[in-house]
């Protein structure tokens, strides 16, 4: 199981942007995009440029705009997520964010390839651009998904040997860490307490002994009952009740870990 190393805004937002570089199925949905805008020709290109052109400039534009949006989107919900912004308006954000880079991206390749001005295509192309992508972040990030419970039981694994740092009476039945500035807060079933170090290292100590959530938690494998997207907030729900937050950068392999028990 890997976890992502780096705590940085920039590294969960290149790290989601990993993972959707490996997605087949989103290139063949933007190579699609491309052939249909290119032959189609909306915005008066089908009039100014001949097809070659037109197929060339839509691969362009969809391409691009979509990465920029995308990291854009991903940069700013993931920053107001550590702000504690509720997840549809860190979404909602993260889309006006994005639709801005994206229509400045636009005006300034009509500047050049045909000779528009610059602001006025900017205030022109804005709204569009807007409108796309909040309807795109919302129907991906909002729309909430079945819950998915835990499959079967957790096979044993073996012990850790970071697991001999609690204290022993609280015995070794770890739940959850979470990070509080230089310390952890480590919970287990028979109470909590707290421990010098970092969560990254803890996570990589404990290994497929569960997995971390989010920046500043981590939850073991056997108090996970199920995930779930309420309203667009990520949580993985304990055999407690308790729910953990899970990040945005986090969340596949989350429910790729949840789903693999």
């Amino acid at each position: 199981m890997s976890f992502v190393a780096n705590d940085t805004l920039l590294g969960e937002t290149l790290a989601e942007a990993r993972a959707e570089a490996r997605n087949r199925l989103l290139w063949a949905g933007l190579a699609c995009a491309a052939v249909v805008a290119g032959l189609t020709g909306p915005f008066g290109t089908y009039t100014t440029m001949p097809v070659p052109l037109r197929l060339t400039y839509w691969a362009v534009v969809v391409i691009t705009s979509y990465w920029i949006g995308l990291l854009t989107s991903i940069a700013v919900t993931t920053w107001c997520e550590t702000l504690s912004v509720s997840a549809p308006l860190s979404v909602g954000l993260g889309a006006l964010a994005a639709s801005v880079l994206v229509a400045a991206w636009l005006a300034g390749l009509h500047a050049v390839l045909l000779a528009d001005p610059f602001f006025a295509e900017f205030i022109r192309l804005l709204p569009y651009v807007a409108v796309i992508s909040l309807a795109v972040s919302y129907m991906f990030e909002v729309i909430p998904e079945r819950n998915t419970h835990v499959k079967s039981d957790v096979a044993a694994l073996s012990r850790p040997s970071w697991l001999d740092c609690l204290p022993p009476d609280l015995g070794p039945d770890l739940i959850l860490l979470q990070a509080q500035d230089h310390y952890l807060r480590a919970e287990t079933k028979l109470g909590e307490t707290l421990l010098r170090g970092s969560i990254g290292e803890a996570s990589e100590a404990l290994g497929d002994f569960g997995i971390r959530v989010h920046r500043s938690w981590w939850v073991s494998r056997s108090a996970i009952r199920e995930y779930r997207t309420r309203q667009g907030a990520r949580v993985i729900v304990l055999s407690s009740g308790e729910e953990v937050p899970v990040g945005r950068s986090y969340w596949r392999k989350v429910r790729d870990f949840v789903d693999g028990i």
